[in-house]
C-alpha cells in the first residue's frame, strides 16, 4: 500500500484537480469517474471529514492511529500537557518559534507525545515514512534537511506572500526533495509493505497564495502530481504496483481569509490573551519554553487557527507571582472559571472594552474541568449565563454549518486525554456561509487562508482508496464497511477510519 498524505487538500480542490486533465498521474490511478464519487479503480469518498480541530498535527495523529484526540493525547497543532507543565508547539500559530518544529522531525516530538499504537505499530509489517509528523514504529524514517523545512516555516510565520507559479516556491523544493530520499531508501532496503507519502507544501502554498483555493488545485496539479507519478514509476520498475492499494488523504481543507492583523486576532492585549490576563490570570507567554522566573503562570492559550484552547490553573495553589500552580489539580469552576467564561462572552459583545473581539467569537465550549488523565466530561456551549449541552443548544440554534458538531467535540475533549484540549475552546466566526469581511482567526500571522473550524469548507477532506487493477466498486465496499465497524454510521467518513481500513486490508 502507498498513502498519499496531502496536507491542506480541501475535497473539493483535489477533485478539481483530478477533473482538470492536468493531474494524468493522480487521474490514472482512479480511472474514468462515475457517480457518487465512484471511480473505475477507486473510491473518493464525497463525505469524509477531519477531526476537530481540523489542524494538522491533530487530524495526523488521528489518521496514523485510529484514536481522536481525547484518547490519543495530540489535541491540536499547539496544546498543553499539565502534569508535565509542558507547552507543544510543532506547528506554531500563537508563536514564531520553531523549537518543537525542530523536535518533531529530529526527535519524535509527537510520537513521544502519543499515548496509542501508531498504524506502523498496529500492522507489524515493513513501513517506510517519508516527511510525515507521525512516525513512530516505521522501519525507516526518510526526511530533507532541517534547514529546508525552516525555509518552509519561515515563510508561512512571515505570512510571506507566494503568488508566484508553484513549481517555483519553498514549499514545492520540499516536496520535490523528499522523493529522491524516498526512493533510495526503496533502492536500498526493496519496496515495503506500506510506504506513507507526506506532501506539506500543498498546505504551505494555500496559506501565503491570494487566492488560495484555486492555488491549490493549481498546485497539486503541477507539483503534486508529477511527483506522485515519479513514486509509481519507482513501483512500476521494481514490478510491484500491480495490486498494490493507493490512498490519498488529507488531515483538513481550508477557508479564505483576509491576510491582516484586523482579522488575525493574535496574542497581544486587545486578544484572548489579553482578556484573560485582565480577569487577572498571569498568562504563560507564547512561546515553546519560558525562564524559571516565568513558570508562575495561572493560565495557558494555544492556538488552532479557527479554534483557541484556554488552560487554567486553580489560582488557590499559586496566588502570589513567583508561585508555581499545581496543575495537577483542575481550576475552580466558581472562582477560575466562570470569570474567564464571563469574561470572554462580554468581550465579544457590542460595547466591549476590546473592541478588535467584538463580533469575533462565533462559540465558547467549556465543561466542568477533570483532574488530568481522567476521562474529561464533554464540552458543553456557554450562552452567556450557563453551560448548555451541545444537542440542547443546537436544537435550539441550528447550525448546519457546523458539521456533526456534538460528535467531534465529543472527540476532542470526552477522553481520557481531553483534557489537553484546555478548559475552554473557542471557535472564531468563519466559514462560506459568513462574508471575508467577517471572518476571524486566532494566529499571530495573517494568512490569506485558513482551517480549525468545524464548517465544511476546510472539514471536507480528500479520502481516496484506488488499487491497481480492482475495482472502484470494492474500494466503496471497504471504506464505508471500515466506518460502519469503527462505529461510525452516520453518513459520514472520518479521516481516523484510515487506521481500521489498512489493518482490515492487511488482516492486522
Amino acid at each position: 500500500m502507498i498513502i498519499f498524505a496531502l496536507d491542506g487538500a480541501g475535497y473539493n480542490q483535489f477533485m478539481g484537480a483530478v477533473r482538470s486533465g492536468d493531474a494524468p498521474n493522480i487521474a490514472g490511478v482512479l480511472g474514468r469517474e462515475g457517480a457518487g464519487g465512484l471511480f473505475e479503480h477507486a473510491y473518493a469518498a464525497p463525505n469524509a471529514l477531519s477531526m476537530l480541530p481540523s489542524s494538522t498535527v491533530a487530524d495526523w495523529s488521528a489518521v496514523f492511529t485510529g484514536d481522536p484526540p481525547a484518547w490519543d493525547g495530540v489535541t491540536g497543532d499547539e496544546w498543553f500537557e499539565r502534569r508535565q507543565m509542558a507547552f507543544h508547539a510543532p506547528v506554531p500559530i500563537s508563536t514564531r518559534d520553531l523549537t518543537d518544529l525542530n523536535r518533531a522531525i529530529a526527535d519524535d516530538l509527537v510520537g513521544r507525545q502519543l499515548r496509542v499504537p501508531t498504524l506502523y505499530e498496529l500492522l507489524g509489517v515493513d513501513s517506510y515514512v517519508s516527511l510525515m509528523f507521525v512516525y513512530r514504529g516505521a522501519n525507516i524514517y526518510t526526511t530533507v534537511g532541517p534547514l529546508t523545512i525552516f525555509d518552509v516555516f519561515s515563510d508561512f510565520l512571515r505570512a510571506k506572500v507566494e503568488d508566484k507559479q508553484p513549481e517555483r516556491t519553498v514549499a514545492a523544493s520540499v516536496d520535490r526533495n523528499s522523493i529522491p530520499k524516498l526512493i533510495a531508501a526503496i533502492e536500498r532496503y526493496g519496496v515495503p509493505n506500506l510506504q506513507v507519502v507526506y506532501f506539506p507544501g500543498i498546505d504551505a502554498y494555500t496559506h501565503g497564495s491570494p487566492h488560495p483555493l484555486a492555488a491549490q488545485t493549481r498546485y497539486i496539479e503541477r507539483v503534486t502530481d508529477p511527483l506522485v507519478g515519479q513514486v509509481l514509476d519507482e513501483y512500476r520498475k521494481k514490478n510491484a504496483l500491480d495490486g498494490t492499494y493507493i490512498v490519498f488523504i488529507a488531515d483538513h481543507g481550508h477557508i479564505p481569509t483576509i491576510s491582516d492583523d484586523r482579522h488575525a486576532l493574535g496574542a497581544g492585549p486587545d486578544s484572548p490573551f489579553g482578556v484573560v490576563n485582565d480577569v487577572g490570570f498571569r498568562v504563560r507567554p507564547p512561546q515553546v519554553d519560558v525562564s524559571a522566573q516565568q513558570e508562575d503562570f495561572q493560565a495557558v492559550l494555544g492556538y488552532q487557527g479557527f479554534m483557541a484552547y484556554i488552560y487554567l490553573a486553580d489560582r488557590s495553589t499559586c496566588p502570589n507571582r513567583g508561585e508555581q500552580c499545581d496543575w495537577s489539580r483542575p481550576p475552580r469552576v466558581k472562582e477560575d472559571l466562570m470569570p474567564v467564561l464571563r469574561a470572554l462572552y462580554r468581550a465579544n459583545r457590542p460595547g466591549s472594552r476590546y473592541p478588535r473581539l467584538v463580533g469575533t467569537i462565533d462559540l465558547i465550549f467549556s465543561r466542568p474541568p477533570a483532574v488530568p488523565g481522567h476521562v474529561a466530561p464533554p464540552f458543553e456551549i456557554f450562552d452567556g449565563r450557563r453551560l448548555v449541552p451541545i444537542p440542547e443548544y443546537l436544537r435550539r440554534h441550528p447550525r448546519p454549518d457546523l458539521i456533526e458538531l456534538d460528535r467531534r467535540m465529543k472527540w476532542l475533549g470526552f477522553g481520557k486525554y481531553g483534557d489537553r484540549a484546555g478548559d475552554i475552546v473557542l471557535l472564531a466566526r468563519t466559514g462560506s456561509a459568513v462574508p471575508i469581511e467577517q471572518r476571524y482567526y486566532f494566529a499571530v500571522v495573517p494568512h490569506y487562508s485558513w482551517h480549525g473550524s468545524a464548517s465544511a469548507m476546510d472539514s471536507n477532506i480528500t479520502f481516496v482508496l484506488a488499487r491497481e487493477g480492482g475495482s472502484g466498486a470494492s474500494m466503496r465496499r471497504i471504506v464505508q464497511q471500515t466506518a460502519i465497524k469503527d462505529g461510525d454510521d452516520d453518513g459520514y467518513i472520518y479521516e481516523k477510519d484510515l487506521t481500521p481500513m489498512v489493518r482490515a486490508i492487511f488482516h492486522r
